[in-house]
């Protein structure tokens, strides 16, 4: 008998032929982990899970805008698409550092909402076990509180980047005077 024609063989390149040819299940990285774009805002650490996220564009030009809260730094164009630029370390209260030096955008998007949060460094993209999330720290109140979805390895701040794209905040109301 041949080995090259074992039946059994064909059965297992058949069989892994068809494990490998199956679409991904668009579920995996919901259920088994979180693949998150990790920066750095104020010398602390914070990841924002990359679903939400439409890009990273590298700040080129900002434009500012008068009569807008002072987080609000401005609006860039994106490609002709034109998106406003969030300072999150002024609008959770965190110890200003030189704006001028932060270069880098991470653009939130979801089918209502759009803008861009000015970072301090990108440091990547990571997957985590979902498994490797602690609960926000019970002391921490305010906005920060209500933005954060948990703490990885002691350090990472998770954000919740549905509740921060669904924050009333985030939007303008003219009527409001802003």
């Amino acid at each position: 008998m041949n080995p090259d024609n074992d039946p059994r063989d064909a059965r297992i390149l058949s069989e892994r032929a068809r494990q490998l040819a199956r679409e991904a299940d668009p579920g995996y990285l919901s259920d088994n982990g979180l693949e998150l774009v990790e920066f750095n805002l104020a010398e602390e650490t914070y990841g924002i899970e990359l679903k939400y996220i439409r890009e990273i564009f590298v700040l080129k030009e900002l434009t500012g805008l008068p009569g807008v809260p002072p987080f609000i730094r401005g609006i860039i164009n994106v490609r002709g698409t034109i998106v406003s630029v969030v300072d999150l370390k002024q609008f959770f209260g965190l110890a200003e550092t030189n704006a001028a030096d932060s270069k880098q955008i991470i653009i939130l998007s979801s089918q209502n909402m759009e803008f861009g949060i000015l970072t301090d460094r990108i440091i990547g993209v990571r997957k985590r076990p979902k498994s490797a999330m602690q609960p926000p720290i019970p002391t921490l109140s305010g906005i920060r509180a209500r933005h954060l979805k948990g703490i990885i390895d002691g350090r990472i701040a998770v954000l919740d980047g549905k509740k921060m794209l669904e924050d009333e905040q985030m939007q303008i109301h003219p009527e409001r005077g802003f």
